[in-house]
This record gives structure tokens, C-alpha cells and sequence, in this order.
């Protein structure tokens, strides 16, 4: 049985003795125990901290230097192949990237529904024009995505992703609300805290109105975690 059925629900995922080396110098990230359950974690930290660098490791898009990456107590996902491990986060994960990377030869629709239809999935079209409708982008789903402004762009790449997320055991998000208008980071705000529960949330994020609803704080500089802290009722 491959890993990514075997895996069920992913419930706990945890790094144990991580290290990322980039150029065979860089130290960009060094772990020495850090486990997510299913809870909703900010990962605070100034630029250069390692942040975007701990999302990679946890879907398995970076390969640590040294360590592993335990998913259930069953899977290392840092010894899987490539294909497993994509395998796996089309499953299992949901992950908004610094970055938002369109094709602007497609709509900003057809860029949303593209992952789905390259697996032969069908397209949540309700869902998708709920979430267009709470970030405000409705209107410019017919649009090419270089007519978008950078928020308006942030807002596209939201969608793309927290569609997927009903179904995922673990969403990514990093930096999601940049570029984000008080009234976007309030609406998105509230869609985390209703639609998100029972999974693994881990959010990279300088905004402190993300970490006022969430579970814990991880914060971290230079690649290393300075601390984790659960988060006051």
C-alpha cells in the first residue's frame, strides 16, 4: 500500500533533529523536536528566520540536510521519493505559498480550477464562488490574473487553496495576509476560525491579528525555534 493511503487522517507530524543546509553553508533552519497536532499554529519571526523554510520541510517540498519528518508516528516523509511526496501533499495538504504564481494564458477561474482538473477531480464550483464572494474577487473570476492588483492576486491564491481545504488534513498558509485589506484579513480571519477546525493549521505570518486566534506561537530566529507557547483563553 502506498504511504499516501495508508496515511488516513494526518493527526500529528513531527520534526526530530532537522536540519537545512542551503550551498553547504547556510544554516536555514535546525530542530531539534517540534510536533503540530491538530490545532492552529502562527510561526512568528523576523525576515530570514527560517519560516518559510519550516513550511517547506513540514509538506515535504524541502528535504532536510538531516533529520526526519514523522507523520502519525508512521511515515518519514523526508525518506519518501519525490512522488510520494507530492502524492501526499495533493491528499493530504492545502499550501498557500509566498508567492502567487498564475498562468496568465487562463482566467483567474480556470487558474482555481486547474489542480482539480489536472487529478480528474471535480471542480468545487460553489465553493470556490463563496470564497470569491468573501474575499471580494467575484467579479474578476473571468479576469486574467496580470490585471489583478497584488491584493486582489493574494486574494485569487486564497481561494485556490482554501478550496482545496475541507478535504486536506493539513493547510499551509504563508503570509496570508499580505497585501490584504482590514476588511479581507477580518472576513479571512473569521473563515479560519469557523471552517479550519480539526486539522493541522500552520500559519508563517508577521500579523499579530493572526496570532490572537491561535492555538500556539512558535517563534523562531535564525532557522531555530526560540520558543512555543500556548496561547491564552
Amino acid at each position: 500500500m502506498s504511504p499516501t493511503r495508508s496515511l488516513g487522517v494526518i493527526r500529528s507530524i513531527e520534526l526530530s533533529d532537522v536540519e537545512v543546509v542551503y550551498g553547504g553553508r547556510v544554516r536555514a533552519l535546525e530542530v531539534e523536536k517540534l510536533v503540530f497536532s491538530r490545532a492552529f499554529y502562527v510561526v512568528m519571526g523576523p525576515n530570514g528566520a527560517g519560516k518559510t523554510t519550516l513550511l517547506d520541510v513540514v509538506s515535504g517540498l524541502v528535504l532536510p540536510s538531516r533529520g526526519r519528518v514523522i507523520i502519525n508516528d508512521l511515515v518519514n516523509l523526508s525518506g519518501l521519493g519525490g512522488r510520494e511526496r507530492a502524492a501526499i501533499r495533493r491528499d493530504h495538504y492545502s499550501y498557500l505559498l509566498q508567492e502567487d504564481i498564475f498562468m496568465d494564458a487562463f482566467s483567474v477561474w480556470d487558474n482555481i480550477a486547474l489542480p482539480y482538473r489536472l487529478h480528474g477531480i471535480e471542480v468545487p464550483e460553489r465553493r470556490i464562488r463563496e470564497l470569491a464572494e468573501l474575499l471580494g474577487i467575484a467579479r474578476l473570476l473571468d479576469k486574467r490574473p496580470s490585471s489583478l492588483s497584488s491584493g486582489e492576486r493574494r486574494k485569487a491564491s486564497l481561494v485556490r487553496v482554501l478550496s482545496k481545504a475541507p478535504g486536506s488534513s493539513v493547510i499551509l498558509l504563508d503570509e496570508p495576509t499580505s497585501f490584504l485589506d482590514r476588511e479581507s484579513v477580518a472576513a479571512l480571519l473569521s473563515f479560519m476560525e469557523s471552517e479550519l477546525q480539526d486539522k493541522i493549521v500552520i500559519v508563517a505570518t508577521h500579523d499579530e491579528a493572526v496570532r490572537k486566534i491561535a492555538d500556539y506561537t512558535v517563534k523562531l530566529r535564525g532557522g531555530r525555534v526560540e520558543l512555543v507557547e500556548k496561547q491564552s483563553s
